[in-house]
């Protein structure tokens, strides 16, 4: 949580040496594989955790949100599926929001954004991801509180938001 990477990913690698199959662990070295941009070993890890509990609705959003790219029809139909046999899981509403945002899908980003935000009202990327949305669907009043929402979560939790940018989008909206 304090950006420490090196120290995270060690104390990660730690708990795997004994635990393989730590969910936490595979969860937490995806994460930090995912913040320095190594996506392919993200990956790695993610398929690590599905491996030890096939199940791990987690590892699968994770997955499709690499993935997603690639082929969006069959990662909307996944994660619907997942959605519907767990439809409260803040982070499977998330990577909905984000397969929607990256086809300029807003009104349905926007829904999904609002769902993941329900099931976790602190989590500052999904508080950003949803003013992005209202802001492109034209709802400046509505932008600008999330947005500052956001800024206040990324003080308390991690997050990928790019603060100066978040405050230079704000005094645009202003």
């Amino acid at each position: 949580m304090a950006g420490n990477f090196a120290d995270a990913q060690n104390e990660y690698q730690q708990v795997l040496k004994t635990e393989p199959a730590s969910l936490d662990a595979l969860h937490g070295m995806a994460a930090v594989n995912l913040r320095l941009g190594r996506s392919s070993a993200a990956e790695e890890y993610y398929l690590r955790a599905i491996e030890a509990d096939p199940k791990d609705a987690l590892a699968h959003a994770g997955l499709i949100g690499l993935k997603g790219k690639i082929d969006p029809l069959q990662a909307e139909s996944r994660l619907k599926t997942m959605l519907a046999a767990q439809p409260d899981l803040p982070y499977l509403n998330f990577a909905l929001g984000n397969l929607y945002a990256g086809q300029n899908r807003w009104e349905e980003a926007q829904s999904a954004y609002f769902k993941a935000h329900s099931g976790d009202p602190e989590d500052p990327d999904t508080l950003f991801n949803l003013a992005i949305s209202l802001d492109r669907l034209n709802q400046p009043k509505l932008a600008q509180r999330y947005y500052r929402l956001a800024l206040a979560a990324a003080d308390t939790r991690p997050s990928s938001i790019d603060k100066a940018l978040l405050n230079t989008r704000l005094r645009e909206l202003q």
